[in-house]
């Protein structure tokens, strides 16, 4: 007889014997005691959202900091960002191109900004996985300083 027969066997048995007993068998299963946090990748439209949620200043500053690796400390830098595309021309837009790249706790994607009568530009933005949210990184932050030619101290 196979081992896996012999088990199913031995199952059988046990529970014939426990059904007059008045004890019932009960199968046990393993949970882990912790499931790690993790998320699905944004998509870029969602990266577009957390990026448009930390640069508006109208937002709770709790709001706008939750959604950077500097957190607080990355504010004033959006600050200042937020003034600069105020007086970029009318025609000044950005988005979050695809694709969305995962490497453990790091995302990847292409920020775009555009004017008319000017060929785009493209700059990679990274995101940091913290807590189980996707959170710009203090990288990504001053490569968005740097589209508005601002220095970056974080």
């Amino acid at each position: 007889m196979p081992p896996t027969s012999r088990l199913l066997g031995a199952a059988l048995t046990a529970a014939a014997l426990l059904a007059g007993t008045g004890v019932s068998a009960v199968t046990a299963t393993a949970t882990p005691a912790f499931a790690p946090v993790r998320t699905t990748a944004p998509s870029t439209g969602d990266l577009k959202a957390k990026l448009q949620t930390a640069l508006n200043t109208g937002a709770p500053a709790t709001t706008r900091a939750a959604e950077l690796e500097a957190g607080e400390a990355g504010l004033p830098l959006l600050d200042q960002v937020g003034t600069a595309m105020n007086a970029a021309p009318p025609s000044f837009r950005w988005t979050i191109l695809a694709p969305v790249t995962e490497d453990g706790d790091t995302l990847s994607a292409t920020l775009q900004t555009a004017v008319d009568g000017f060929d785009p530009f493209i700059f990679p933005l990274t995101w940091k996985l913290i807590d189980g949210t996707w959170k710009l990184s203090r990288d990504g932050e001053c490569t968005v300083a740097s589209v508005a030619m601002l220095p970056c101290g974080l």
